[in-house]
């Protein structure tokens, strides 16, 4: 079959709306016409609720089979005509859905989101409007997979503002703009007349608002946790007079199953209804990796749109730092940590990840907002999964930011470290090269010198350290 979708906010529905709608169903452009009102939108104030536009919508086309009012838009709060389309596109598998709109509103089309995924996946139907001319739209947008469509059907211009005013100055002139059932329906309730208020819930008790209240009318999404856990440690060398340098690193998952089956992840899970996000983080670090009682801290919520091909998933990542060293030999056999470097310009972030026996380059650009943040968005990438990459990136750019100011770093430590191995520590994660006596006075308040001290082959012996609590503060 072929299915029209007609969107649009309906504030209130008029008799141009009906005639565009049974001009192209008796012309049999359409088999079907799904007319789909927006969800409650904050930034319009003067906007029904949707129950009443549905209503409306219904009473206006009361006995046309032809035409389905949908409510998935208002019931999800939506203005979202890809994700509309989507939904519509599973209901009606195998048939071919073009989206209805006027020439005006294809002159903007390219500002709406999304528009390149509507223009490939789904058709268009243009309605010619008077004194607007977008035939060239159709050379811009000639490159889609999707058809684009015109359609001259002679409609008064109606203005659903100016329908509005007059309901709300009581003219009766407005009977001539709309269907006499919805003129009734809106006289009875008092729309849109001044102090208009809708006192549907305002006398409700929780207990009877609870009992029409039904949480699969709304669409659900999924939450996960993914935790970049960082470690420093040495490189080994042969020749212990060569330069000190630690590697920094990051645990990694290789996957065993779709979707990404063989790439590498961060430690991820679905959030459970009986648990916390911590809680979360904490069973899925000891499920992918066999780790426990390690220091973790909410990091960012990563809420892209469709940053999960298995659906709408929020993901809540968290930072989590550990010495390696005593973790290795209880890693699970698809963990392994890769060791992490970087190159960063203006534009854009080269990171290559390897371990023992393999290594792989990611890339990923870099802007800067008005307010001076930064944000990441994957460039090159053939071997993590999901948006793994930003959130690796972001990760190291919050800890190369905390260092400066808080002793985070000492969960990445041994009990007891020469100041040499902490300022390596620093260096690894900042991937700069630090002065010896800057570095010494920034951190003179964050340790405490011990009676041991360590010698190393050819060196001589160093003091030991270790982090300097509450109490030796004060």
């Amino acid at each position: 079959m072929k299915i029209g979708v007609y969107g649009g906010s309906f504030n209130p529905c008029h008799l141009a709306h009906k005639k565009l709608v049974e001009e192209l169903l008796n012309r049999n452009i359409f088999d079907r016409i799904v007319i789909i009102p927006t969800g409650n939108y904050y930034n319009k104030s003067n906007l029904l609720k949707g129950e009443y536009r549905i209503q409306m919508l219904e009473l206006m086309f009361k006995g046309n089979d032809r035409v389905i009012i949908s409510d998935y838009e208002f019931k999800n709060n939506l203005i979202c005509t890809y994700r509309s389309l989507d939904y519509l596109a599973n209901m009606y598998k195998g048939d071919k859905l073009y989206f209805i709109l006027g020439s005006d509103n294809l002159k903007s089309f390219n500002t709406w989101k999304r528009y390149e995924y509507i223009l490939n996946q789904y058709n268009l139907l243009v309605i010619d409007r008077k004194n607007v001319d977008a035939k060239n739209e159709i050379e811009k947008y000639s490159k889609y997979n999707g058809e684009l469509e015109f359609m001259d059907i002679d409609l008064a211009p109606t203005n659903s503002s100016e329908i509005r005013r007059m309901l709300e100055e009581e003219d009766p002139k407005v009977k001539e703009y709309l269907d006499s059932n919805v003129y009734d329906y809106i006289i009875k309730k008092g729309f849109y007349k001044k102090n208009y208020v809708d006192n549907d819930y305002s006398n409700m008790t929780d207990e009877e608002f609870l009992k029409s209240y039904n949480a699969d009318d709304y669409e659900k999404m999924s939450i996960t946790t993914d935790i970049t856990l960082f470690s420093v440690s040495d490189i080994s060398k042969s020749n212990y007079r060569k330069n000190n340098k630690k590697a920094f690193s990051v645990l990694l998952i290789k996957r065993t199953t779709p979707p990404f089956k063989g790439k590498w992840c961060l430690p991820g899970g679905f959030l459970s209804l009986d648990e916390t996000l911590l809680d979360c983080a904490k069973r899925v670090l000891f499920s992918d990796a066999n780790l426990d009682d390690i220091y973790l801290e909410q990091l960012y919520t990563f809420s892209d749109i469709d940053r999960d091909i298995r659906g709408r998933v929020l993901s809540c990542s968290y930072l989590g730092l550990v010495d390696k060293a005593k973790v290795l030999d209880n890693l699970n056999p698809n963990a392994s940590f890769f060791n992490i470097s970087f190159i960063e310009n203006d534009n854009e972030i080269e990171i290559n990840f390897s371990n023992d026996d393999e290594s792989f380059n990611c890339k990923v650009s870099k802007t800067i907002d008005q307010y001076g943040i930064e944000s990441y968005k994957e460039k090159e990438n053939n071997d993590l999964a999901f948006d793994n990459l930003e959130v690796i990136v972001t990760s190291i750019k919050r800890l190369q930011s905390k260092i400066n100011y808080t002793d985070i770093v000492f969960h990445m430590m041994p009990e007891k470290f020469t100041l040499k191995e902490l300022q390596l520590v620093y260096e690894a994660i900042l991937d700069k090269k630090l002065l010896d006596p800057v570095f010494r006075r920034s951190i003179s308040d964050l340790v405490i010198k011990t009676d041991e001290v360590r010698s190393d082959g050819g060196h001589r012996p160093a003091a030991l350290f270790t982090r300097r609590n509450e109490n030796d503060k004060r």
